[in-house]
């Protein structure tokens, strides 16, 4: 076994996370049943989304303090090979990375948002010099960079040119868990009542934070309802007692707009009602200043939701034509659009066509191959 290629995979901020990143745990599931010689450790705690799935023998799981627990001390860097032991490739998922490695090091970033939009990100200059020295480590020590798009590939050379031929692109994948509902019009229009959010509702899902831009959702749907006899509910899922920087907390940008009656909070939910959320809904609405990628418009699109997007960042790579985009500058054009896809039924009926073909682009099983390849590339071997 001693020539059997050892990946490291750092799950901490993945196994259990409350946002996007949970979606990988979809390719860490489709390499372990990928036929091949390749050897995992996973470095979580225990997880819900660890302890479901039947790994294969050739997959285990180790505390974080069992083989991190030196990370962050490169004057024990020479140790670590006892801790590692025969882990021959480390992954950090979630831009982490480590001093002084024994082994090949692969890092993922999915975006430079905090780099970007610096304001909702830092409290001060301190903050923002150390997230840039970070990220200049990981660009130092890498052997390899993954990105998510095309889109994020050019930021990361445009803000780090001397480390570009370390980056690479592995798409990611829609979750399996997102698919139509087979209901009849009353079982629909039941939920919706149940959820309070009334027939036909439209519907945002993401993070509550300035960057995603949830203010200018806001007044958008503001002018919509002034504009519209019998405007529909807003239902927003994320947890509304998120306190960002760039912001007013999302209670008080509601009550400033007048809008307590018309929309709804769902806070943290499943993916089961958030699944059935997005099939009761009749538009989705995401107006996000900047995406490596965008996990949401395709989950909306996975259930035959119809999406009216932002044209910013790597979202218009994401979707293709399958999405209505615009610019997220004016609300009072949103508020139109909004208007006009509510009423439009045949346009609504073409998105949703187009999106069922272009989630076909997003597989989770292509990641985990290409991350195979990727693995026994950088360790000149095989698996």
């Amino acid at each position: 076994m001693s020539d059997q290629l050892v990946v490291g995979l750092d799950l901490r901020e993945v196994a259990a996370s409350p946002r996007g990143y949970r979606r990988m745990m979809n390719w860490v599931y489709e390499l372990d049943g990928l036929e091949s010689g390749l050897a995992i450790r996973l470095i979580s705690k225990e997880a819900e989304s660890i302890s479901r799935h039947t790994w294969t023998d050739r997959t285990s799981r180790f505390p974080p303090q069992t083989l991190l627990r030196m990370m962050h001390r490169p004057l024990l860097g020479n140790l670590r090979r006892l801790i590692w032991g025969d882990i021959k490739v480390m992954h950090f998922l979630t831009g982490d990375v480590w001093y002084a490695p024994s082994c090949r090091t692969i890092v993922t970033l999915h975006d430079l948002a905090p780099m970007r939009f610096p304001q909702f990100f830092f409290n001060n200059k301190q903050e923002e010099d150390r997230y840039r020295s970070h990220i200049n480590k990981v660009f130092d020590i890498a052997d390899q960079v993954v990105t998510v798009s095309e889109w994020s590939a050019g930021e990361l050379s445009e803000f780090f040119p001397i480390g570009s031929e370390k980056i690479r692109v592995i798409h990611q994948g829609v979750d399996p868990a997102f698919r139509p509902t087979e209901w009849s019009g009353e079982a629909r229009a039941l939920f919706s009542r149940n959820v309070a959010a009334g027939e036909d509702c439209l519907l945002y899902c993401g993070g509550i934070d300035a960057r995603k831009n949830l203010s200018f959702l806001l007044d958008a749907f503001r002018i919509y309802c002034d504009n519209t006899r019998e405007p529909r509910k807003l239902v927003i899922v994320g947890d509304p007692h998120t306190r960002k920087l760039g912001m007013d907390p999302p209670e008080k940008l509601v009550e400033d707009r007048s809008l307590s009656d018309s929309v709804v909070f769902t806070g943290q939910i499943s993916d089961e009602l958030l699944r059935r959320l997005y099939c009761a809904a009749g538009l989705f609405i995401y107006p996000s200043k900047m995406e490596g990628f965008g996990y949401s418009p395709l989950e909306a699109m996975a259930c035959g939701c119809p999406v009216l997007c932002s044209n910013s960042a790597a979202l218009p790579e994401t979707v293709g034509e399958a999405a209505h985009l615009l610019p997220p500058e004016d609300p009072e054009v949103w508020a139109d659009e909004i208007g006009l896809l509510i009423e439009d039924e045949k346009r609504r009926e073409e998105l949703v066509k187009e999106g069922f073909e272009q989630i076909k682009k997003y597989s989770w099983k292509t990641c985990a191959e290409e991350f195979l390849e990727l693995y026994q590339s950088v360790s000149g071997g095989n698996a």
